[in-house]
């Protein structure tokens, strides 16, 4: 048996017998099994009263970020069903995190996996802080706290703090905010604190040691075709589904796959069986005629003729120098096993993609009254991004962006046209005399970051502890997130009910119930594949 399940084999056993034998104590409310206690309750309390002033200011802090934070997801729900209808995307806009017996972290069809011991931490350190600041913020209210305690859900631990909210609600607004508000803040801090600790650790015990690329989606440009659009799979001609599984018996599992449908597409073989084997299938997800799909290149890229490659930015360079048209050999590195793969590059796609986030229309809309806002925002995203690794240049990749986006600004705000064109104009000029790159076609590019060689013994403690901090940035995000969308009982729900009572009372209950059900409908249809209907 594999260590690793065996020690999640262990856990559960010693977490089954300690419930088992404390099981006096534990009450079962729905699926939840719950132990009240008293320890923690006095030192929660004393930390809520000793610092007032400190938690009144944190909590201004707090309530404005979970309103913010409320609007954005909701936003941000919005924003991602249209992306995925209008890609026709047949796989969930998001995923819901489940735990998982082996090591790896797989993204599945509406789900990803966490390893066991990850998933874990994560939660119980999630739990911890959420409830504990519910707490502390429920006694600098000066309002009593009913019970308190851990649980759990199967195996997954849980705490909760439960004050006595008809004393709260007669408080005011303020203070119902910043006790409904903490619970998500503190997991925001949380994240944040990872997030340094993350960026800190990986500057000091890892280095940058070439280019990943596929990182958490696709590694080619794809599109989904019909089955019934397939005319033909490696020069061989097709008409339904069982002529295509004869005709892929004739390659191996990981052989790409020559697929001709209203254009040229490749796959390995093993992914389009995958496919195939749903009765139910129409569609297919195939990679597009480009190099790096052709000639099926996969692993580390480490170098490219001769150039050593240690990050995208070395990498634009090499394809830069390049060009397009010419042949090159691309060293990709899988484990321990170097691989050459010869790829002849293609011309650039003429538009760069450009997707603005939602702090872009907000520095958009600043720059009419502050000139510089979104010179001074892109430049916070870089330098943010140098402190994690993603160094920037003026390559030719980077100055197509920086045009995308002043394109972008020119097209959505008409009072910002001058300043668009003096930008473009700049960044245009950088481009005069400068050859197009060569294109071989990978997405999702992120430097591949290996661990010191001085440190190479403590690797297995430190990738532990990467993973972790990842995971615990990504978790409490996430989660922090949607508590704060406005839906009963979530604590965004809460915070809204308490606002519209308290401006719109008659019709509250109402615009609430109608706001929590359409919120709700984005939330499923964003864990739904609309892409493909459309």
């Amino acid at each position: 048996m594999d260590l690793y399940v065996a020690s999640v084999l262990i856990f559960v056993a010693i977490l089954a017998f300690l419930v088992y034998r404390d099981r006096k104590n534990f009450t079962r409310e729905s699926i939840f099994l719950l132990r009240r206690t008293k320890v923690g309750r006095e030192t929660i309390i004393k930390i809520g009263e000793k610092f007032p002033r400190f938690w009144l200011y944190l909590g201004f802090v707090s309530v404005i970020t979970g309103l913010l934070v409320s609007v954005l997801g909701t936003k941000m729900l919005i924003d991602n069903l249209i992306s995925s209808i209008a890609a026709g995307l047949s796989r969930p806009g998001l995923a819901l995190i489940v735990p998982s017996v082996t090591t790896e972290s797989v993204m599945g069809y509406g789900y990803m996996t966490v390893p066991f011991w990850y998933y874990i931490i994560c939660i119980a350190l999630l739990v911890l802080v959420h409830e504990g600041f519910h707490g502390i913020f429920t006694a600098r209210e000066k309002t009593k706290i009913k019970s308190l305690g851990l649980g759990i859900l199967a195996i997954i631990p849980l705490a909760f703090v439960e004050p006595d909210e008809k004393q709260l609600e007669k408080k005011g607004v303020w203070p119902q905010l910043r006790v409904f508000s903490a619970g998500s803040f503190a997991n925001f801090l949380l994240a944040g604190l990872s997030l340094v600790l993350l960026i800190t650790m990986t500057n000091a015990v890892y280095a940058p040691a070439g280019v990943d690329f596929g990182i958490n989606y696709y590694a080619y440009p794809f599109a989904q075709i019909s089955l019934n659009d397939v005319e033909s799979i490696g020069g061989n001609s097709v008409e339904g589904i069982d002529d295509m599984a004869s005709v892929l018996e004739e390659f191996g599992e990981n052989d790409i796959v020559e697929i001709s449908a209203n254009g040229m597409y490749y796959l390995k073989k093993k992914y389009i069986t995958e496919q195939l084997a749903d009765p139910a299938a129409e569609i297919v997800l195939v990679f597009q005629d480009y190099p790096a799909a052709k000639a099926g290149l996969e692993g580390t890229i480490i170098g490219v003729d001769g150039m050593i490659i240690k990050d995208h930015v070395d990498l634009s360079i090499a394809l830069e120098n390049a060009g397009e048209d010419q042949t090159i050999h691309v060293t990709a590195k899988n484990g321990d096993n170097e691989e050459i793969f010869t790829l002849v590059t293609v011309k650039a796609p003429d538009t760069v993609s450009y997707a603005p986030d939602s702090m872009v229309y907000f520095f958009a809309a600043a720059e009419h009254v502050i000139p510089g806002s979104i010179d001074a925002y892109q430049g916070f995203g870089e330098w943010w991004g140098g402190l994690v690794g993603m160094r920037t240049d003026l390559t030719w990749n980077y100055i197509k962006v920086k045009i995308a986006s002043w394109e972008w600004v020119s097209d959505n705000y008409p009072g910002l046209e001058v300043t668009a064109q003096r930008n473009l104009d700049k960044w245009n000029a950088m481009l005069e005399g400068r050859n197009s790159p060569g294109f071989i076609g990978i997405l999702n590019v992120a430097p591949h970051y290996e661990i010191a060689e001085g440190l190479v013994p403590y690797k297995g403690v430190a990738d532990f502890t990467q993973g972790l901090l990842i995971f615990l940035f990504m978790i409490n995000l996430g989660v922090g997130i949607v508590n704060l969308l406005p839906i009963k009982p979530l604590d965004g729900g809460k915070m809204w009910d308490v606002v519209l009572k308290r401006y719109v009372p008659k019709h509250a209950k109402r615009i609430m119930k109608a706001l929590g059900y359409l919120v709700l409908g984005l939330l499923i249809a964003n864990f739904l594949p609309l892409g493909a209907l459309f």
